[in-house]
């Protein structure tokens, strides 16, 4: 774990409460994030699901359990 790392991982975690918490804000001001993933009419859905990825990635990178998380998952292969 490094402080660079720290840093981001706390940074994404941040986005990602936002993300989050004020889902009405963002849809109002940003538009509709689903038009990215190819979706329709899950804009809210949509703002929430990205919140919670970029809470866990900003979680594994601040403490260090990316690398270990997908050594885990995907095993030593690769």
């Amino acid at each position: 774990m490094t402080l660079t790392g720290f840093i981001i991982g706390a940074v994404m975690m941040v986005v990602g409460f936002v993300c989050v918490r004020k889902t009405d804000l963002l849809l109002r001001y940003l538009g509709d994030i689903s038009v990215l993933f190819g979706a329709m009419n899950a804009s809210w859905l949509s703002w929430k699901i990205v919140g919670v990825i970029l809470l866990l990635l900003g979680f594994m990178i601040a403490f260090g359990l990316f690398q270990a998380f997908f050594y885990l998952t995907l095993g030593p292969h690769l």
